[in-house]
């Protein structure tokens, strides 16, 4: 079994994507530490009429200490959720998909989560089922796997029954391959291919949130990411 693993990210990026479909098992490590400084856990970039822009879902740290993801809390401010929507229709109101997508958008911010983790999962559903992704992933929290650096991976490996990790190769210096072949589990490394394809607002930004490609090429997304990896 190849498994993956990655933080629970908000709206997440292609990149995460392409990691998804080259596995059996993608684990999100929802029982990590919550980061202090810049993260992707509560912010992820689309494109507007000037550049990137930046959708940031605000968390509730101070007087918290260190948390888990998974207890992360939202502030409760509808102002920031109305923000959101005004300017996700002013940046994608003219793309070709926007309407399937934008619908998804007024539940969400609707229903309101307490959790981070629940925000993030609902839109990591969205995206994943829009790229023909069903029920690939699992959350740290539902396999039981408490541990640190690379001693999680191993223990997520055990849990898991697998024998092979797939692992980006920017992310080498950062675990101890040593003790990975140790327990039997060797690594892929993941050679991640960035796709071009067609976006509002002049030149084309990299990067972005897979939203921004599922906006733009909709039920294409797909064969939009997999023609980047050939």
């Amino acid at each position: 079994m190849r498994f993956a693993v990655h933080q629970p990210t908000f709206l997440p990026w292609p990149g995460l994507i392409h990691k998804a479909i080259q596995v059996d098992t993608l684990v999100f490590l929802d029982q990590v530490q919550y980061p202090r400084g810049f993260s992707w856990i509560n912010r992820n970039r689309l494109k507007g009429m000037h550049g990137s822009v930046w959708f940031t879902i605000p968390v509730i740290k101070k007087g918290q200490g260190l948390q888990p993801i998974d207890k992360v809390h939202v502030m409760d401010d509808p102002r920031w959720q109305r923000k959101h929507l005004m300017t996700l229709e002013h940046c994608y109101k003219n793309a070709p998909f926007f309407q399937e997508h934008f619908a998804f958008f007024e539940q969400l911010y609707a229903k309101t989560p307490e959790r981070l983790l629940h925000w993030n999962q609902v839109g990591i559903d969205h995206v994943f089922s829009s790229f023909d992704l069903f029920g690939s992933y699992l959350l740290q929290s539902e396999i039981g796997v408490r541990a640190k650096g690379t001693g999680l991976l191993v223990a997520i490996a055990e849990k898991l029954g697998a024998s092979e990790l797939v692992a980006p190769r920017a992310g080498k210096g950062r675990m101890d391959t040593a003790l990975l072949k140790e327990a039997g589990i060797t690594v892929s490394w993941l050679d991640y291919q960035r796709p071009v394809y067609p976006q509002l607002w002049g030149e084309f930004i990299k990067d972005l949130s897979a939203m921004d490609l599922l906006f733009n090429c909709g039920p294409y997304s797909r064969r939009v990411l997999d023609r980047a990896q050939k």
